[in-house]
């Protein structure tokens, strides 16, 4: 992010938010709701609906985030009722934030309604945004705001596609769900194009925006890039980026919760592989087994040292749990109730964990991890809907 935008009066607003919450959080602990793991979670995605749109959490990011609630959309269509009225007026209210301000589409609003990205051009806001559009049924909002959507999908394949290939562009920086790593052409983003390619293609009757990435795909075989590029069949995993054999817990969800990976064979061999390599202790899931500060942005290395490393992530974990009921369900069951005894222990849906199962300090406990999560959604429907399968974005 540049200077320019780090200083703008809606983010210092937000640093000095962020403070008072921290001193308080450290005053009085955090806000323990009470109940069984489904009235804690279902209680905090209510503690996020500002009146106007779902914010990534009631405290610390209490501001909308285009990645925190499309990748939960289909979980909050789900389970219906306000969730699913709130999401779509939220994906309104966003919508028309942007294209009254005649901006593309950002990561974030920020303090004031101000549209910005953190720390770059998301290779993943457009994509999950017109995925969280399918998932709310927002036709409505596609026809009110088809220019502007029509701009963006063109804007996104010139920014984001190598047209020559239909990957990520690897000369460019993107933000991305791990967001304080340096993110190029990696598993997580090429998801995204896929995604995109395949929403565009399968709401062509309703949405009518064009899909200029169609050409990529000629055969309707959304996970073939992937594929071809990232799955390692000899260690039975994705590779995170092309050019190295090392590999994520991120680049083993993400084509699958993204719906482009069907195969159940491929999703049966990449979770076991996490499981085996270490991914899943404490608890699911981990980016990464330990910690590589050399991936890190200076700022994180200073202040957040690990915290999107070997940290526990509890959207990737609510993700990977509902992968794992359709290829293990005695397995799921087990972890699933892991999950339900730490949220009950604590009684709220932490953002990410230490090793000890415990919510993640940062260093000289500056930062402190996150409370009562918007994805929690994602854990909700897990527990609400485990037979209908995983609410995924395609």
């Amino acid at each position: 992010m540049s200077v320019t935008l780090w200083l703008h009066p809606a983010n210092l607003a937000d640093c000095a938010k962020g403070m008072r919450i921290r001193l308080r959080r450290a005053v009085r602990g955090h806000t323990r709701r009470p109940g069984s793991a489904a009235d804690i979670v279902e209680a905090g995605i209510d503690a996020t609906w500002n009146g106007r749109s779902f914010t990534a959490s009631p405290a610390h990011f209490n501001t909308f985030w285009v990645r925190d609630m499309c990748f939960s959309a289909p979980a909050l269509a789900r389970l219906g009722g306000r969730h699913a009225e709130r999401l779509h007026a939220s994906l309104a209210w966003a919508l028309a934030g942007w294209d009254r301000r005649r901006r593309h589409i950002t990561t974030t609003f920020h303090a004031f309604g101000h549209p910005a990205d953190v720390y770059d051009y998301g290779v993943d806001s457009l994509p999950l945004f017109v995925g969280a559009l399918r998932a709310a049924g927002a036709t409505d909002l596609v026809d009110r705001h088809r220019p502007w959507l029509e701009r963006e999908i063109d804007y996104f394949v010139e920014r984001v596609v190598d047209p020559a290939t239909g990957l990520v562009r690897a000369d460019r920086k993107y933000s991305a769900h791990r967001d304080t790593v340096t993110n190029r052409s990696n598993a997580y983003g090429n998801s995204m194009v896929a995604l995109l390619a395949k929403t565009l293609a399968e709401t062509s009757a309703d949405f009518r925006l064009p899909n200029p990435l169609a050409r990529h795909f000629p055969d309707g075989d959304w996970g073939r890039l992937l594929r071809d590029h990232f799955w390692m069949a000899e260690r039975g995993c994705y590779r995170d980026a092309i050019g190295d054999d090392a590999t994520t817990g991120e680049a083993n969800v993400w084509p699958f919760w993204t719906g482009v990976e069907e195969s159940p064979d491929i999703l049966a061999t990449a979770l076991a592989t996490l499981q085996r390599d270490g991914y899943t202790a404490p608890y699911p899931l981990r980016y990464e087994t330990a910690r590589r500060p050399e991936k890190e942005v200076w700022l994180t290395r200073f202040l957040l040292p690990d915290y999107q490393g070997s940290s526990v992530w509890t959207s990737l974990g609510a993700m990977y749990l509902s992968l794992l009921s359709r290829v293990d369900a005695i397995k799921a069951d087990l972890e699933t109730g892991r999950y339900r005894d730490w949220i009950e222990r604590d009684g709220t849906y932490w953002e990410v964990l230490n090793d000890a199962g415990k919510c993640w300090v940062g260093r000289h406990r500056l930062m402190i991890g996150e409370e009562s999560m918007l994805w929690g959604a994602i854990f909700l429907d897990h527990l609400r809907n485990r037979a209908a399968g995983p609410a995924l974005l395609s």
